[in-house]
């Protein structure tokens, strides 16, 4: 990648000499006044600015301070002065200048001040992307997205996603962790290649969830064909490294939510993406959904009889798993507060379950405790009744009403539960308790 180097300066022979002084190592641009230096940074966004400082109209200082608000990063900026007054210096550093150098100045001095201020900057650079990059995908790893994930929101129309692989824990139970690796660097090289224009934005969250940003119209089409894409490209390249007789469903499910339609806020967005990826779950997975307001739409020349048979259809339970209820924390909350009361009025029996995880020891690594932690709330979602109701209140930990059950029963529910979860191969990365109630008013 070739460097460049913004040069401002309105002395058109200092210009010529810190040019040739330059250009044999990097490329230069070249600005005769502050304006026009704001104007080439904002088409090329040059790694560095050397300028003068009294320059007319509008001063060095001015300039770095105009393009530091305007692009809200640190912009690396060395001043070229006659003025060697301390005052002069402070001022320069208190704006995040980089360094100074006093004009006349040697040619091998500048140089090896440019080489190390670049050369600074580089190492930056590279600590920086290894601390918010995935390891082993390549992507923006859970830190990185978030910082990157609410810029988007803030700024750019489009589709927040949150992405999951399906049936992607086969592929580690019967292949091995290494197979599965290859697999998922598989499926983010794919994502990438779909996500490529330079406003979009493709991350991998932990263990085989992703998080994708779709920047542009709000049309969704454009998620749709994301979904078929990756579901069509996914199993043929899977099946390159597993082999042609491999049959594990594999795919992906994505939930979406259009931005700004539902605010431009991070947390409310990855909520409702995460709310509605879990739809397309429970809904047979390989699929994508986008979030929509609830809406019921009546002709006015239908009868009675008629609308109740429509909006019975439109309610009614299509294409749901036999698998418990899994509800976002809002839905939660007025079902449980109606179930409270149900229970209290008609003298029903109900129980509320909470299940704590930590991790088994402090070897365990976060992504794995994560992983453990997923696959536990999946058990959970597939084990219990239809009637039964679940939430994630906290990243570790799960909530249950359970309709119409005794206490006598609360143990055998449990010991269920953690026995079907034994079987999973993630038991021995976490410690589960749980706590047991009567669902009454008074609490």
């Amino acid at each position: 990648m070739v460097t460049k180097i913004l040069i401002v300066d309105d002395e058109p022979m200092m210009l010529m000499v810190t040019k040739k002084i330059l250009s044999g190592k990097y490329e230069i641009l070249c600005a005769g006044s502050a304006r026009e230096a704001i104007e080439i940074y904002d088409k090329e966004r040059p790694d560095m600015i050397l300028t003068d400082l009294l320059m007319p109209e509008m001063t060095g200082f001015e300039m770095h301070q105009t393009l530091q608000e305007k692009y809200t990063e640190k912009i690396p900026v060395m001043y070229m002065t006659a003025d060697d007054t301390d005052e002069t210096e402070g001022k320069g550093f208190d704006l995040g200048a980089v360094d100074f150098i006093r004009k006349p100045f040697r040619a091998d001095v500048l140089l090896r001040r440019v080489d190390n201020i670049l050369q600074n900057r580089e190492i930056i650079r590279d600590l920086k992307e290894e601390a918010t990059t995935d390891k082993l995908t390549g992507l923006l790893n859970k830190a990185g997205a978030v910082q990157a994930f609410k810029e988007a929101c803030e700024k750019r129309d489009g589709f927040f996603m949150m992405i999951d692989l399906d049936s992607f824990k086969l592929v580690n139970d019967l292949y091995g962790h290494d197979f599965g690796d290859d697999i998922l660097k598989c499926f983010a090289k794919l994502l990438h290649e779909n996500l490529s224009r330079e406003e979009d934005l493709s991350a991998r969250i932990g263990g085989d969830e992703f998080m994708g940003f779709l920047s542009g119209s709000r049309d969704k089409s454009r998620v749709e064909r994301l979904a078929n894409i990756l579901n069509v490209k996914f199993l043929e390249e899977a099946k390159q490294i597993l082999g042609p007789d491999m049959n594990i469903p594999l795919g992906t499910s994505i939930g979406a939510v259009a931005v700004p339609e539902f605010g431009r806020d991070y947390e409310e967005l990855f909520r409702l993406a995460d709310q509605t990826l879990y739809g397309v779950k429970q809904n047979g997975k390989h699929g994508y959904a986008v979030h929509k307001k609830a809406e019921m739409i009546l002709s006015e020349d239908s009868s009675p009889e008629e609308d109740l048979k429509r909006i019975s259809q439109v309610l009614s339970e299509r294409n749901v798993a036999n698998s418990a209820l899994w509800l976002g924390q809002d839905a939660f909350a007025d079902v449980y507060r109606f179930l409270v009361r149900l229970t209290s009025r008609y003298k029903m029996v109900a129980h509320k379950l909470l299940f704590t995880l930590r991790p088994s020891n402090t070897s365990v690594r976060t992504e794995a405790f994560e992983e453990a932690v997923k696959a536990f709330g999946e058990n959970l979602h597939l084990h219990l009744r239809k009637s039964d109701l679940m939430m994630q209140s906290r990243n570790n930990q799960f909530f249950l009403l359970l309709p119409e059950l005794d206490h006598a029963y609360v143990e055998l529910v449990v010991g269920r539960i953690l026995d079907t979860f034994n079987e999973t191969g993630y038991a021995d990365q976490v410690r589960v308790v749980y706590q047991a109630a009567y669902l009454s008013e008074e609490v």
